[in-house]
């Protein structure tokens, strides 16, 4: 662990808890920062750089596979604990690889082309007619992995209004 972020992390939260706790927020920035002046006289922080969107989907990501990934777990525990059977013994080192692609593969690349293809901008929706045409016309109508491929960009309005799905091409 790097000292200076360590440091710098402590500062940040000491500045944004002060209006909460000033007490303990004085101590550590008298105490632990070493800092000269009381805490009431330092400015708010201010962000260095813009929020890195894609980061902040990559750890919400990762957040819910963990969460899947410890509730399978709970489940397979409370199976045993129960008398029945599973493939799964609570005592043996588990380990997890995770597997980051570059890019789409290519049947992807084309679902995100028929939603590019059929996003209207001024509405800020899909057309749907247009994206089972666009599909149809490229034979992707048929594979069973397309649409929920395509749902995925329509059921988080939030991250889809923030970042567009075509910005992911290029990731």
């Amino acid at each position: 662990m790097h000292a200076e972020l360590v440091k710098y992390w402590i500062e940040i939260a000491a500045l944004l808890a002060t209006p909460i706790a000033p007490h303990f927020t004085e101590h550590l920035w008298s105490t632990v920062l070493g800092e000269p002046r009381s805490i009431q006289f330092a400015s708010w922080p201010t962000p260095g750089s813009a929020v890195d969107a894609a980061a902040v989907e990559a750890g919400n990501y990762m957040r819910g596979t963990i969460k899947t990934i410890r509730d399978a777990e709970l489940t397979l525990i409370k199976k045993l604990s129960r008398g029945k059977s599973a493939p799964y013994d609570p005592k043996k080192p588990k380990a997890v690889r995770v597997y980051v692609a570059s890019k789409f593969p290519e049947w992807q690349n084309e679902c995100v082309g028929a939603v590019k293809e059929a996003y209207d901008g001024e509405t800020q929706k899909v057309d749907d007619a247009k994206v089972r045409e666009v599909l149809q016309k490229k034979g992707l109508l048929k594979d069973k992995r397309a649409m929920p491929f395509i749902q995925l960009f329509k059921v988080n309005k939030k991250k889809f209004l923030v970042r567009s799905p075509f910005d992911m091409e290029q990731d």
